[in-house]
């Protein structure tokens, strides 16, 4: 049978988001080299095809 957990009521502004944020630049970071670096592969590439 299911357990009952207690519910408390959601407060905003309570949560400590300080490791989400983290995350979250790390991976916006992350994203932006990916980025970078499909494009400098794409054009040279292109430049060594051409």
């Amino acid at each position: 049978m299911a357990t009952h957990h207690e519910v408390t009521e959601y407060k905003p502004g309570e949560m400590d988001i300080t490791e989400h944020k983290k995350t979250f630049a790390g991976f916006i970071k992350l994203s932006t080299w990916v980025v970078i670096i499909s494009l400098g592969v794409l054009v040279f590439m292109a430049l060594v095809n051409a």
